[in-house]
């Protein structure tokens, strides 16, 4: 009956034991998801001579794997995942000969079987966060076509076999967090392009053999916290691209590192028994990346840093460094040199102004003398991040050239002048969660400034001053204590998006009213109970977001928001919303996220371009019946778990394609959503839903059903089968109902369903006839323990792609 089936699948069921697979000869594919219950694969496995893939995930009591799976001469791919009782593999493993890929995790498995030797096509082999597993076969390096070898988390793994370098192929070799130190033999792997062990805690010393890996890329041996050293011989290997040191206990890098002259990226953060680096690493003209950040007793930099022209990065936060050498300034590919933290020292050189590609700069945390002097030359900076402290003597020449600041300081109550005096300003970023007021000098200095984001907890209000940033065009504040603007804010003309994350903001100014170019308006405070008549000046708005816990009213002003496309209102105090609302001609999406709303304006059926309508509320029962007027609507979504009804005025919504509903009072739909022409997708939740009524001819482009969730369902149709019922759905071709728990019966179903999908319908007992289903690709009846036949399932496996059965 199945001859024909290639994929099968079994996930969520509740099966001890899998069916007889004798009758699948065709099968392909098979998946064992989730099945907790699980403790027996079937003998019969065996016999599934075109089986390719298996993945056996998540079954948490099976102990072992039935012998008979090694005669499976086709498996290519073999995953066992989360198979925690899993302690032993079969022993004649090895006859998979087709194995391309074994990946096994979270098994407690303790040995690999000697016999793997024999998947002489095996390139892929992982096993990882195997924590039983204490040995790898010597067998294992007869694999002569491995490109992959990963063991990582395995933790009780303390060696790797000695003559692993016979692994002529391997590509890849990750190791990390495992006990394993690196075998001499590892030297013998002419084409590992990758090795890998992090935090591998017994590496103490690499064998110098490693210096033979010609073709080696990446070497990764972060967090090994033992490692002191590297071999002297390390430049041999050539081809090295990247190399990760960082969190070791390495003292000294090898002179021969110079050699490496395709290295790229260097990480060596918070290495604490680094000192320096040899002179030679000025040779390595291709390094992009250098990072030395939390190297606690890194404390010189080589003369000749400037020789590495590639070098686009230098990271040096929190190191000892006290002088940068003059040769910094050969660097012509800077872009990021960060500082913070390294409070040694006092100054960089004259040299630092020929940095022409810096970008950016961090300073913050140092005591930079005479620092100022040299900004005004770095011409290409966007972002300077510093704390106060830096910014205090900054020079005229050096206020002109900067155009980006991000402040972090988490001590200062207020900006120093000089910040104002930053004349060239693009975007000023405040993180000074202490900071209470801003300078008065800001209308002096920040005339070019464009953006302004301010976080603190401390500041109440700002200088009215702020009003004079002519050419602001973002305002960004998240000040939980700010309760008032001051009105200046009203001749920012420019403004384009103005952003408010302020919990106790009480009021909004009526100068506001003047931003008539405001674009984008976010407002979300616990204190804000109304708004403002003038937010009809605003006309350019399009995107309005109100997330304001006490907001009582919306005003009628609002009809002013001609360009409004999005609007989004959340708040538990809002029970109504004003009937101009309706003159939103431009409104295309509106979400009400507002529990308590307990009624739609009668004028929201004049939304003429609305597409898109959410409503999120426990205080509405009815929806105005000008709804059907919604000409354009295409997604209405309702979670409104007391609402009692529908007007019949939707059934002329013509153009709504998706609709979902989370509404518990109803225990039927009522009729005339089946006449919703367009309809194509339908989503419906109810705790009291106990039947479904289709009458012919309805539905009639209904594509997906779900009424998954409807736990007291109990009929799919309540009258005869030749008059009404799904059967009569000429377009549908997916069927959810998943946990309907009360469901016993499905009816004819539809010859176009594709999907059909039951799972955890725990009381369904009878399936009609699926003879006629013959494009059904997808069907899923996991969980639905009394279902011991499917009628006409085996003249429909031609098409089947997909099936989840209960199982025995």
């Amino acid at each position: 009956a199945f001859e024909k089936l290639k994929t099968l699948s079994f996930r969520g069921v509740e099966i001890k034991m899998t069916p007889n697979f004798t009758c699948l000869p065709c099968l392909v594919n098979l998946t064992l998801d989730e099945c907790p219950a699980l403790t027996t694969i079937d003998e019969s496995i065996g016999e599934l001579k075109s089986l390719t893939y298996l993945r056996v995930s998540t079954c948490e009591i099976l102990e072992k794997l039935p012998d008979s799976i090694c005669r499976i001469s086709s498996l290519k791919v073999l995953r066992l995942k989360s198979c925690s009782t899993l302690s032993s593999l079969p022993k004649r493993l090895g006859d998979l000969e087709s194995l391309v890929e074994l990946k096994i995790k979270d098994a407690s498995i303790t040995t690999i079987p000697e016999s793997i030797a024999g998947l002489t096509n095996l390139c892929k082999l992982s096993v990882t966060h195997c924590e039983q597993l204490n040995v790898l076969p010597d067998s294992i390096c007869l694999l002569s076509l491995l490109e992959c070898l990963n063991v990582a988390h395995c933790s009780r793994l303390a060696s790797l076999p000695e003559r692993l370098g016979d692994l002529s192929s391997l590509a890849e070799l990750e190791l990390n967090l495992t006990g394993i130190e690196v075998p001499y033999s590892v030297g013998q792997l002419i084409n590992l392009r990758k090795l890998s062990a992090r935090f591998c805690w017994r590496v103490s010393r690499l064998p110098d053999s490693i210096c033979q890996l010609s073709c080696l890329e990446v070497l990764d041996l972060g967090l090994c916290q033992k490692l002191s050293s590297v071999p002297e011989r390390l430049g041999h290997m050539q081809s090295l691209e990247t190399l990760d040191l960082s969190y070791s206990g390495i003292h000294t890098i090898p002179n021969s590192i110079g050699q490496l002259t395709n290295l790229r990226r260097l990480s060596l953060q918070q290495s604490d028994c680094l000192r320096e680096l040899p002179d030679s690493i000025c040779w390595l003209s291709l390094l992009e990346a250098l990072y030395l950040q939390w190297c606690l007793n890194f404390s010189s930099l080589p003369e000749r840093l400037g020789d590495i022209e590639k070098l686009k990065i230098l990271i040096l936060d929190q190191t000892r460094i006290q002088t940068i050498p003059n040769s910094v300034g050969r660097l012509k590919n800077l872009r990021v040199l960060s500082l913070e933290g390294c409070k040694l020292l006092k100054e960089v050189p004259d040299s630092i102004r020929q940095l022409s590609s810096l970008q950016q700069l961090n300073v913050s945390g140092t005591t930079l003398e005479g620092f100022e002097k040299h900004i005004s030359h770095l011409a290409a900076i966007n972002e300077l991040t510093g704390s106060s402290f830096e910014l205090l003597g900054l020079s005229d020449q050096s206020r002109k050239a900067i155009k980006h600041l991000r402040l972090v300081d988490a001590t200062i109550e207020e900006l120093p002048d000089c910040v104002g005096g930053l004349e060239s300003l693009e975007k000023l970023l405040l993180e000074c969660e202490m900071l209470r007021a801003l300078p008065n000098s800001i209308e002096q200095h920040f005339r070019k400034l464009t953006k302004l984001e301010i976080k603190s907890k401390h500041l109440k209000a700002l200088p009215d001053c702020i009003g004079l940033l002519k050419r602001l065009q973002g305002l960004s504040l998240e000040c939980e204590n700010l309760k008032t603007l001051p009105s200046s804010i009203g001749s920012l003309k420019d403004m384009r998006s103005l952003k408010l994350y302020c919990m106790k903001l009480e009021v909004l100014p009526d100068s506001i009213g003047r931003l008539g170019n405001i674009e984008c308006s976010w407002i979300e405070s616990q204190n804000l109970k109304t708004l403002p008549n003038w937010i009809e000046s605003l006309g350019r708005v399009q995107d309005l977001r109100l997330h304001c816990e006490i907001l009582e009213a919306i005003p009628d002003s609002i009809i002013g928001l001609k360009e409004l496309h999005y609007l989004e209102v959340s708040s538990s105090c809002l029970k109504v919303l004003p009937n101009s609302i309706g003159s939103l001609k431009k409104v295309r999406k509106l979400l009400l996220n507002c529990p308590n709303l307990e009624k739609l304006a009668d004028s929201i059926g004049e939304l003429a371009t609305l597409s898109s309508l959410e409503v999120y509320s426990d205080g509405l029962k009815y929806l105005p019946n000008s709804i059907g007027f919604l000409r354009r609507i295409e997604r209405l979504m309702l979670k409104c778990e007391n609402l009692e009804a529908l007007p019949v005025s939707m059934e002329t919504l013509k153009s709504l394609t998706e609709l979902e509903m989370f509404c518990n009072n109803f225990s039927a739909l009522p009729d005339f959503i089946g006449r919703l022409e367009n309809l194509v997708s339908f989503s419906f939740q109810s705790k009291n839903l106990k039947h479904l009524r289709v009458a012919t001819g309805s539905f009639a482009r209904l594509q997906d059903l779900s009424l998954s969730g409807c736990r007291k369902l109990k009929v799919l149709a309540d009258t005869p089968i030749q008059e009404t019922g799904l059967a009569h759905l000429p377009s549908l071709q997916s069927l959810h109902l998943q946990d309907c728990s009360s469901l016993e019966y499905l009816p004819q179903l539809p010859s176009s369903l594709c999907v059909l999908d039951a799972s955890g319908c725990t009381n369904l007992r009878k399936v009609s006839d699926v003879s006629g289903l013959k494009f059904l690709k997808a069907l899923r009846l996991g969980g639905c323990k009394w279902i011991e036949y499917v009628p006409g399932l085996e003249n429909i496996v031609i098409h089947l792609e997909e099936l989840v059965l209960p199982g025995p």
